[in-house]
């Protein structure tokens, strides 16, 4: 269970606050738990992924076609998949860099030669 525990100071950190009481109060508005320990105050994990999920949800939605299967492609880390369903961008630049990065070693050319000529 320990595992499973975040605590304040490290939402501190994830949220980009400066003080503790602006964590008590966005975690009191999205209905996420902190309980103390000792001098520690904490928080389950689970409660932080199933915001993040909730978050993640409502924006697809808003802003692309196919939301679940977006949701479905990042779920399964399937990159290709999830890049062609945003429809990421590659710039004109980047394809002619990675077009002109094929470039064949001496010893592949040489190979290919004799493959011709057999």
């Amino acid at each position: 269970m320990k595992e499973k525990l975040v605590d304040i100071q490290t939402l501190l950190e994830w949220l980009g606050y400066e003080d503790v009481r602006s964590v008590r109060v966005w975690c009191k508005k999205n209905k996420i738990p902190l309980f103390d320990v000792g001098k520690r105050t904490y928080t389950v994990a689970d409660f932080l992924d199933i915001f993040l999920e909730k978050e993640l949800k409502l924006f697809v939605e808003a802003n692309y076609e196919h939301p679940a299967s977006i949701l479905e492609a990042i779920n399964n880390d399937d990159k290709t998949t999830f890049s062609t369903l945003v429809e990421a961008p590659v710039t004109d630049k980047v394809k002619k860099v990675f077009k002109n990065n094929k470039t064949m070693s001496k010893q592949a050319q040489d190979f290919l030669s004799q493959i011709k000529t057999a």
